[in-house]
Order: C-alpha cells, then structure tokens, then sequence
C-alpha cells in the first residue's frame, strides 16, 4: 500500500476519532498506529516519545501555552479585560468602530469561546433592532479572529513558528498580510452594510488614553520582549557573536513578565494561580502540545514524510493541492488553529523548499491560510457556535455574511502565493 494512502488513512482517522476524544488523545492515537503501520515495534514508539518530551521545542512550547492560558484566564477572572473594553468604549462614538474593535480587542487574547465574552459589546455597540442577528454574528466572529494568523499569543502560531523553524519576526511579518486582507474583507464586506446612529461622542483625554495603555499593559510588554530580543540577536550578529534564539523560545521571557506583572497589579496569590494549573481543560491542552510533537517526530523517523514526497513526484499530485487541502479539512473539521497546525503540518512542511528562501514562507502562508479559513467555516468551531446562541441567529443564513470576505481572502493569498513563489 503507498505510503501516501497510509498517511491520508491515519490523517483522517485523528479527525474521526477527534469527534468523540479530545485531539491530543486521537494524536497520539494517530502516532501509535503510524507506528505499526511502517513496521516498527512499540518499543520504537516509546523510544520516539521519551526523545520528544527531551527536546527543547516540545518543552519550550510546553512552557509557551501553559503561560497563555494562566494568563487569559488570570486576566478574566481578575475583570482586567472587561476593564480594557470599558475603557476602549470611552474613546469612541462610532457604533461600526465599536462593534470591530471590542471583538478585536478580544481576540489580542486566546480564550476558548472568547467570542461570547464580546458579543454583548457588539449588541452594545450596533443595538439590538439596528442589523439583523446573522449580521452581529458575522461581525463578532469575524473580527474576533482577525490575529490568529500572527499574534504570538496564539497557541496555534506558536506551534506553527515552532514546526517551520523560523524565527518569530519572521513569520509574524509574512503573516501580517493576511491577517491585512481580513480587516480589508471585514469592512467591505460586513462592516459597510451596517448603518446604525452615532452614539453621543465623548471628549479624548489623555487620561483616558493612560486608562487603556495601562489595561492593556500585559499584551504590550510580550511585543516590546519579543522585538528587544529580536534587536538584541541582530546587533549581537553584527559585532560577531553568533547568538541564536529559536523563534518559539524567543516568546518566553515576554509571556513571563506579562504574568508576573498581571498577578502583581490585580494582587493575584500563587495559592489563585494553582487553581489554573490544575484545570482540566489546561492539562488537555498541555498534553495536545506533547502528543503533536509525538505525532511530527514519528513522521520523521519512521521516514514515512520522505517516502510521501517520493510518491507525490512519482504520481504526478501536485503539491500544491496538498499543501491546501490538508490544512483546510484539517481546520474544518477541528475547528481549532492548533488543530490544523498539529494534524497537517508535520506532514507538509517537509515538502516545503528550502527553509532559508522566502518561497518557504509563501508556502507556509498558503498552507496557514487555507487552515484558518477551514476554521472560520467549522461547524463545531466554539466562538461560532456561542455566538449565533447568543444572538439567536440562523446558522446557514450566518454563513451568507462569512463566504464572501473568506473567498476574498483565499483569492488574493493565492494570487500572492503565486507571485511569491515566481519572484522568490
């Protein structure tokens, strides 16, 4: 049997059995099977999942995740992002701006099903008889998302900088386009029918200004670590010392002072922050993070990603299709972006040309893109489902104001894809 249909054969059973389990079980699954298959022994499989908990990338990423989530949930609990909202609505009158920009505001921080804790500030902002309900779902959701390409404080980026090997400016520049592209598709295509009266415009101070710096203290001082190691590694570079931060690595320190400084300006307790650690929900997400380097140090050593791009010369498949369509059932049917870097990448990003071209970037933009879009059209993705709930909106007829900005988006990252692949 080829190797590729033993590959797509395990692809799809992980997404089955996600249906049922969590994805970090149906991972490990996958990688326990893929095992067998190429012909090794359970032994290999345990020598090959001790290796992994070993490296660097797996602990690194480990630490990563664990932190934001502490931090999103500290930073819920404590109220600091309903304060950050509420002092966002004091700088403007425009209920358009308001009902983007909250969903926005959000999205800066990676909770699961954050888009219900927005949507009452979209009603808020349009009203409840100004746009019918598909319309507040579209705008919740939509803008809710718009960082998930880049924004290093999503899971799924972290682990996508951390499989392509990339330094993190790198990757967070390349994917900054897209993310472009979707605030340009947000505007013309749902912001613009959307005509609701101005509420009563309040003065700008620069107190208030201060107020909403100060809220938003802790997304800030993860971007300033993230570039001062960046400078710090160039100018290192250029006087002769060769000092190499891993992309995933370099987001630590940032994230580390952020929780320190949360728990210290909303007087959090360690006794508060082990009722976190020992939360269900975040040790499925730390054993996720495992079982997805599991499953990519299988492919790797069980040779079945080598033998894949083998057949694919051999059958004439074009890549391209592949690097497109396994990310994007991948990101359908999980509807998480963790789920669609974890599941498909380690199996495509090997394909990829040399890690040093921009070409590899453009196909990992490609790939990301295809992923997220697959996401934001999931029928078991959490925000979608809490927010047509909560405005009680039609699911299909919600769907009818998300096509449009993702077909935009899909058409020009392809047609930049092209364009990059030629010229780079």
């Amino acid at each position: 049997m080829p190797v590729i249909l033993k590959i797509f054969t395990i692809f799809l059973f992980i997404l089955i059995l996600n249906r049922k389990f969590p994805l970090g079980i149906a991972l490990f699954s996958g990688s326990f099977l893929l095992c067998l298959w190429m012909g090794f022994d359970f032994s290999f499989f345990v020598q090959s999942g001790i290796g992994s908990l070993k490296e660097l990338t797996t602990i690194s990423l480990v630490l990563i995740v664990a932190t934001i989530l502490i931090m999103s949930a500290l930073m819920q609990s404590t109220g600091q992002i309903e304060r950050m909202v509420f002092t966002f609505q004091e700088l403007t009158a425009s209920p358009g701006l308001v009902a983007s920009v909250m969903p926005a505001l959000i999205g800066l921080l990676p909770m699961p099903g954050g888009a219900l804790f927005s949507a009452p500030m979209v009603e808020a902002g349009v009203g409840k008889e100004c746009i019918e309900a598909e319309k507040k779902v579209a705008l919740n959701y939509w803008f809710r998302h718009i960082w998930e390409y880049w924004w290093p404080l999503y899971p799924g980026v972290v682990l996508a900088i951390a499989l392509l090997k990339v330094p993190a400016w790198k990757f967070i520049g390349f994917m900054l386009l897209p993310s472009v592209l979707s605030v340009v598709a947000g505007k013309v295509f749902i912001l613009n029918f959307i005509s609701c009266p101005l509420r009563e415009k309040k003065k700008v101070s620069f107190s208030l200004i201060k107020k909403f710096l100060w809220e938003i203290m802790p997304i800030v001082i993860v971007v300033i670590s993230i570039l001062v190691l960046s400078l710090l590694e160039y100018f290192l570079h250029k006087i002769g010392v060769n000092l190499h931060i891993p992309g995933s690595t370099a987001i630590i320190p940032g994230l580390l002072l952020s929780l320190v400084w949360i728990m210290f300006t909303n007087k959090v307790s360690v006794r508060e922050l082990k009722t976190f650690i020992y939360n269900k929900k975040f040790l499925n997400m730390v054993f996720l993070v495992i079982s997805i380097m599991i499953f990519k140090n299988m492919l790797a050593k069980t040779n079945a990603v080598f033998l894949v791009r083998e057949e694919l010369i051999a059958y004439h498949i074009p890549l391209v299709l592949v690097v497109m369509i396994m990310p994007f059932l991948s990101g359908f049917i999980t509807g998480i972006a963790i789920g669609f870097v974890g599941a498909s990448f380690p199996l495509i990003i090997p394909m990829f040309p040399e890690p040093s071209s921009l070409s590899y970037l453009s196909w990992a933009a490609l790939a990301y893109t295809f992923g997220y879009m697959g996401m934001m059209l999931s029928p078991v993705h959490l925000c979608f489902l809490v927010t047509k709930d909560y405005f009680q909106a039609n699911l299909l007829a919600s769907y009818k104001y998300l096509l449009k900005p993702v077909l935009f988006v899909v058409f020009l990252v392809l047609v930049l894809f092209g364009a990059g692949v030629y010229w780079f």
